[in-house]
C-alpha cells in the first residue's frame, strides 16, 4: 500500500493564514517541510481521504489527476477537510466531457446528506454512500471500517481502518485521545501502519480534541504492547500546527526517538 500524503497541516495552515506569530514568521523564511497546507492524503491512487479547501495546490503541486481518484473518503465535516463545493466543478459547465465513471463519496452519514442538499447532484457524476460506525464497508478489494474519533460531539467524526486486502492502514485525525470503545476495537486489529495527527505540539491538557506528542508516543506504545503494531510498522505524524510552537526539525527531534515519523507535505511512505 502506498500512502502520499497531499497536506499535513491543521485548520489554518503553516504559516497560519493570519498569523504573525514566531513559528509562522520563521516558516515563512525556512520553507520547505514547515509550509504545510490542510490534510489529506492519496492511498494507492485512488482513494483520497478528504477534499480541503488547498485541494488545487495538491492538484498543482503533486501533479495529480483527480479524475483517477476513484473513492473519496471524508473523516468529518469541518471545512478544512470538507470544501464541498469544489465538487461542483465537476459539472458539464466546467469540463470538456463529463467522467463516466462516478466518483464514490463516504463518509459519516451528515456529510454524505450535506453534499446531496447543497449541491445539484444531478448534474454531477457522483455516488453517495454513508458509513455507520464500526461496520466494514467493501468495494472492489478495499475494506473501510470506520471508527470513532475524540474530536466533535457536535457531528459525526470518523477515524479509518483502511485495507487494501494485503495490507492495514489507521488513519487518525482529527481526534484526541480516543474512549474505550475505540481501543477495545483496536485491541482485535492488526496494524501494517498509521498515520496519526499531532496537533498541539508538545502541549499537554487544555482542547482535547486533538493530539499532543507524548500521547502519539503513547498510542504508539500501546498499539505495541497489545499486539495490534509491530516495531517496523510506520508511524507518521500529520495535521500539524504553528500552535504547537514547533518547526519540522524539532519535531523530529521528538518523536524519531520514540519510532514516530513526522510526515510532510508530499511525503511517501509504502507499508
Amino acid at each position: 500500500m502506498e500512502i502520499k500524503l497531499l497536506g499535513t497541516g491543521s485548520a489554518e495552515g503553516m504559516p497560519g493564514l493570519f498569523c504573525r506569530c514566531h513559528i509562522c514568521q520563521l516558516a515563512r523564511v525556512e520553507r520547505g517541510k514547515n509550509l504545510r497546507s490542510r490534510s489529506s492524503a492519496l492511498i494507492n491512487g485512488a482513494l483520497k481521504i478528504d477534499l480541503p479547501p488547498d485541494t488545487l495546490h495538491h492538484v498543482m503541486t503533486h501533479n495529480l489527476d483527480l479524475t483517477r481518484v476513484e473513492y473519496l473518503l471524508f473523516t468529518h465535516g469541518h471545512d478544512d477537510h470538507f470544501a464541498l463545493r469544489e465538487l461542483q466543478y465537476m459539472s458539464w459547465m466546467f469540463v470538456e466531457e463529463v467522467s463516466e465513471t462516478p466518483l464514490n463519496l463516504l463518509g459519516p452519514a451528515d456529510v454524505i446528506e450535506r453534499v446531496a442538499r447543497s449541491l445539484n447532484v444531478s448534474d454531477l457524476p457522483l455516488e453517495f454512500q454513508p458509513l455507520c460506525l464500526w461496520e466494514p464497508i467493501r468495494l472492489d478489494g478495499w475494506v473501510i471500517t470506520p471508527i470513532q474519533a475524540q474530536h466533535d460531539p457536535g457531528i459525526h467524526c470518523f477515524n479509518y481502518l483502511i485495507s487494501d486486502g494485503h495490507k492495514t492502514l489507521l488513519y487518525a485525525t482529527d481526534t484526541g485521545w480516543y474512549e474505550p470503545p475505540t481501543w477495545d476495537f483496536l485491541m482485535q486489529t492488526k496494524l501494517d501502519g498509521i498515520v496519526v495527527e499531532c496537533s498541539k505540539g508538545p502541549i499537554e491538557g487544555g482542547y482535547m480534541a486533538h493530539l499532543c506528542i507524548p500521547e502519539v508516543i503513547r498510542m504508539r506504545e500501546w498499539l505495541l504492547e497489545n499486539g495490534v503494531l509491530s516495531p517496523d510498522s510506520p508511524v507518521v505524524t500529520t495535521h500539524h500546527s504553528h500552535l504547537g510552537g514547533m518547526m519540522h526539525e524539532e519535531l523530529e527531534q521528538a518523536l524519531n526517538p520514540h519510532g514516530v515519523q513526522v510526515g510532510f507535505d508530499g511525503m511517501v511512505f509504502c507499508i
